[in-house]
């Protein structure tokens, strides 16, 4: 009895155990209060006993815990310092399309401050457009084409903003052997034709022939690229303006590393270099790298569209998928002005934020989630507010610098919101410390109630010296009397505490393993935390003893529904647990407990009109129409529609146009992203077969033939049946009777007569 009695109290103590705050571990102010995975409060009185730091809720219940007023800094204070409304600009104002634009955060670590911004695209807002251009002679039968192209896309630009401005330019290849024969072939690597204007005319004169040439390939497509970009004044860049360049080629491009075949060792120092319009330093710096045209384009939010030749575009999709916002179109395509024209609406309708945060921060719960691309849209003069969480996750590595700026905006914009953050990682008291205090032996520096000891000097009131030994202090080291090793082996003991446990391993007997806890998947605690005193500390929304678990069931709802589990089920670590429901007593399977027919015609009810806007109009359109932006949208023939790879991973749809042809369509979730849906639509309509009037009257003519023509053969057939058993018959009965039925009077015509001469006996006919 007394056996089960113990097993019952250990069993119940296990789960205080696990839940025991780490707050009292911490034996500094800084340390208490800098814990950023529990509310800790620090006592600052002279004399106090027991643990000093407690977390708050041991603090307001136990009211004698400390004689003094502990010290609980402000968990944060969020204040905005500068908040201009949108502004467009029209009178020669400043333009504000984000805001607030600064703001100020005091917090503590653990703390989690909200955030709120919003954004609105200003009408007319400025927009830059050049066009750089191959020109190499195998470019000479697009020059006339792009350039129509050129002006027809600057009109439909027009109709969108009254503040469109063009640039040209072009470019061929380092002007030396082995890719140039100086003598005989004209080559540069960038030349500026006319700067951003408004003169359309201008343009038009400003781009000539392409008359350059070279002996390989590949062209000096990048050279020209990063001239454009760090050129901001020679090119004439507004410093608030959206900026599209549009680079046209039939050609591969060289890069970092090929300009030493011509004797350009320098790396590309992304500076400008322009005399006289022309890139002057082509033989000396080399091609820019594909990181150094990423790093600058996305500087200075350039957005980058590859106009080439599908000989070629393998390269430049490749490149496309490096720069942020690059996009690849055919060269000469005849949707070339339209694509442009989307990828501006894209520009403006469209954003994506990005977020410099500082270490020891983190930007969580964006609502919606705008970090992510295709993610947030814009309506027509309307504005998109965006909430999120900015969590203090510990204090900073350097105890200086507890003062941050950080920046958070769209990507394709210079404006920002500027934060600056200042990390409540210091105690008040300790700025006050009594230096050489009677409190710590005068080998120390009284502070917040406790003494930070000089060098070589250790203990709660720093009376023991580095060099001195004492084994009655060297047992206070032992977890366990009988433990062979102080400090389990793993730190120093000074007077009687372990110190500077190995790293990896924590505790007032560095006990704890750091790197036992939990590793679903591999992960130290699911990479959602980190592992301290031998248990798994979650980072903001997740939790678990192994914070594997969403602290929310976002990832339960599926794309375009706001329900649980489809209404089907309950969320559990962040997966869905399908029921039986009790109207239909069916049980939906499925990532969201929407696959059942039931669930699967009304999702296709759903979608049915999105997918019908994408066949006819863009996906531009139908997503700000629709608010789809989540959603994927892809195009497949009749044959590819028909791949059995659908058949297992995707549910089909059908929405009818009209009596005579259908529209089918397709949707899934793809299995690594989290709230996305993709839509497969086919591409050309499904038609019903028309009744055709001659098909049905020759049908119905052959019809009656072939009734006709069998009676006919039933006919005979019986006729023959009939005479062969009345001859039948007429056998029997005359074999009966004895008749002869042979007639008498019939002779054989042989006749044969035999020669008894003949010795042989032969027969004579």
């Amino acid at each position: 009895m007394k056996f089960a009695f113990v097993l019952l109290l250990i069993f119940l103590k296990k789960p205080l155990i696990f839940s025991e705050s780490n707050c009292k571990d911490f034996e500094t102010c800084s340390g208490c209060i800098g814990y950023a995975y529990d509310k800790c409060v620090w006592c600052p009185a002279n004399y106090h006993s027991g643990r000093r730091c407690q977390p708050l809720k041991h603090a307001t219940t136990d009211e004698a815990w400390c004689n003094e007023t502990f010290y609980n800094p402000p968990h944060h204070d969020y204040k905005v310092t500068q908040n201009y409304d949108f502004n467009a600009g029209s009178n020669g104002e400043k333009i504000y399309q984000f805001k607030p634009q600064v703001a100020q955060i005091k917090a503590r670590p653990g703390a989690s401050i909200p955030i709120e911004m919003s954004y609105k695209p200003a009408k007319d807002y400025p927009l830059d457009v050049y066009y750089l251009m191959d020109f190499s002679f195998t470019m000479s039968k697009h020059a006339a084409t792009l350039v129509k192209q050129a002006v027809e896309i600057y009109e439909e630009l027009t109709k969108l903003t009254n503040n469109v401005r063009l640039g040209a330019g072009s470019f061929v290849e380092k002007p030396a052997m082995p890719f140039v024969d100086v003598r005989h072939q004209k080559s540069f690597s960038f030349k500026n034709h006319l700067s951003l204007t408004n003169n359309v005319t201008l343009f038009n004169k400003s781009i000539g022939s392409p008359d350059g040439s070279n002996y390989d390939e590949p062209e000096a497509a990048l050279d020209a690229l990063m001239q454009v970009m760090v050129c901001k004044d020679e090119i004439g860049w507004r410093k608030n303006a959206r900026r599209i360049i549009v680079l046209s080629t039939d050609a591969t491009y060289h890069s970092a590393g090929d300009g030493k075949f011509v004797g350009a060792i320098k790396p590309n120092d992304m500076k400008c270099h322009l005399e006289d319009n022309i890139y002057s330093m082509a033989l000396t710096y080399d091609y820019p790298s594909v990181g150094q045209i990423v790093k600058v384009a996305t500087e200075n939010n350039f957005k980058i569209i590859f106009a080439v030749d599908v000989r070629v575009k393998r390269a430049y999709e490749a490149l496309e998928k490096k720069i942020v916002g690059a996009k690849y179109v055919p060269l000469n395509g005849n949707n070339m002005v339209n694509m442009i024209k989307n990828e501006y609406l894209e520009l403006v309708r469209s954003v994506k934020i990005d977020a410099v945060v500082p270490p020891g921060m983190q930007l969580t719960s964006l609502e919606p989630d705008c970090t992510k691309a295709d993610n947030c849209y814009i309506k027509h003069e309307q504005s998109l507010d965006v909430k999120g969480v900015l969590k203090i996750t510990s204090c900073p590595l350097s105890e200086e610098n507890v003062k941050y700026t950080m920046e958070i905006g769209p990507v394709s914009l210079d404006e920002k919101l500027k934060i600056e953050v200042e990390v409540c990682c210091h105690c008040d008291c300790e700025a006050k410390g009594e230096v050489n205090s009677p409190m710590c032996s005068g080998a120390g520096t009284f502070q917040c109630g406790v003494c930070k000891c000089n060098k070589d000097r250790y203990g709660s009131t720093c009376n023991c010296i580095g060099a001195e030994t004492n084994s009655v202090n060297f047992d206070k080291c032992k977890a366990n009397k009988d433990d062979a090793s102080y400090c389990s082996g793993r730190g120093i003991c000074r007077c009687g505490k372990c110190e500077e446990c190995k790293q990896g391993f924590s505790g007032d007997f560095c006990q704890f393993d750091d790197n036992s806890c939990p590793r679903p998947g591999g992960l130290l605690c699911a990479g959602h935390g980190k592992c301290q005193y031998g248990k798994c500390e979650c980072d903001a929304n997740w939790i678990g003893n192994d914070c594997r678990c969403p602290n929310d069931e976002q990832s339960c709802m599926a794309p375009i529904s706001n329900e649980v589990c489809s209404g089907r089920g309950k969320c559990n670590c962040g997966e869905c647990i399908c029921e039986r429901t009790n109207a239909t007593d069916e049980i939906c399977s499925g990532r969201f407990c929407d696959d059942c027919e039931e669930l699967t015609q009304k999702r296709c009810k759903e979608l049915e009109d999105y997918a019908l806007c994408n066949f006819n109009f863009n996906k531009t359109y139908c997503d700000e129409e629709y608010e789809q932006a989540t959603t994927g949208v892809t195009f497949l023939n009749k044959t590819e529609m028909n791949d059995p790879v659908h058949k297992y991973k995707a549910k089909w749809c059908e929405k009818y146009v009209d009596d005579d042809r259908s529209l089918k369509f397709l949707y899934y979730y793809p299995p690594a992203s989290i709230n996305t849906l993709e839509v497969v639509i086919q591409n050309e309509l499904n038609e019903r077969g028309k009744a055709d009037v001659w098909v049905a009257v020759g049908s119905a003519i052959g019809g009656v033939l072939l009734i006709g023509l069998l009676m006919v053969i039933g006919w005979k057939v019986l006729i023959d049946l009939h005479d062969k058993r009345e001859y039948a018959k007429f056998e029997k009965e005359s074999a009966a009777a004895g008749f002869d039925v042979c007639n008498p009077l019939y002779r054989t015509p042989d006749v044969r007569f035999t020669n008894p001469a003949y010795s042989q006996g032969e027969m004579l006919m």
